[in-house]
């Protein structure tokens, strides 16, 4: 469940770090993440197993169920809430040799490998996104809140010092307004491009 919505396409990954995420396949997009122990699975089993949720088991910080990826008219075309059921082919997920995860799966007509990565520590999250075969600029919204403020060294506060973005160097984000507080947006360039940043809590 989230935004009063049963999400039924979401895979959960727990870590020995104890740091937690939830993913939203049909969306490709980063849902949640929480630290502590992973999740209570009750409801799928017991009983008549409904009403089929699984509950995080710990304080979640909750991100976004919008997509990652979006191709705009411009930079200031609205962010779409979401991606038809048919417009977004899973192709599953590989494990690297540390077994984190990266998602692959086709969307407005480009190659996206997602992948997610807990920081040995615990204290973050890397995610990079890469594309490849767009045929047109692409975007990429990597948060949303109330409020952005830019801070050093390509640093960004959310929702006045909730979590903080750490985006790569050579990454030129934007923050611009909406109707429902700000969002952090980037580019990506015809043909194949990557961005990667840390979210840190």
């Amino acid at each position: 469940m989230f935004e009063g919505k049963k999400r039924t396409h979401v895979i959960s990954v727990g870590t020995p770090e104890k740091v937690n995420y939830s993913y939203d396949l049909k969306q490709g997009a980063l849902l949640q993440i929480w630290r502590g122990q992973f999740l209570d699975v009750t409801e799928m089993w017991k009983d008549r197993g409904e009403p089929q949720l699984a509950k995080p088991l710990g304080s979640v910080l909750p991100l976004t169920a919008t997509p990652a990826i979006a191709a705009l008219a411009d930079k200031n075309t609205a962010w779409p809430d979401s991606i038809a059921f048919d417009d977004l082919q899973n192709k599953g997920y590989v494990l690297d040799k540390n077994k984190m995860l990266t998602f692959s799966y086709s969307s407005n007509g480009a190659d996206v490998n997602d992948k997610i990565v807990v920081q040995s520590d615990g204290v973050a999250i890397n995610r990079t996104i890469s594309v490849s075969n767009s045929k047109g600029p692409l975007y990429c919204r990597i948060a949303v809140g109330l409020s952005i403020e830019a801070l050093k060294n390509n640093t960004y506060s959310i929702g006045n010092k909730v979590y903080t973005v750490k985006l790569a160097a050579e990454i030129k984000a934007f923050i611009r307004k909406t109707k429902n507080g700000e969002e952090l947006l980037a580019p990506l360039a015809t043909g194949a491009d990557s961005l990667t940043y840390s979210l840190i809590w």
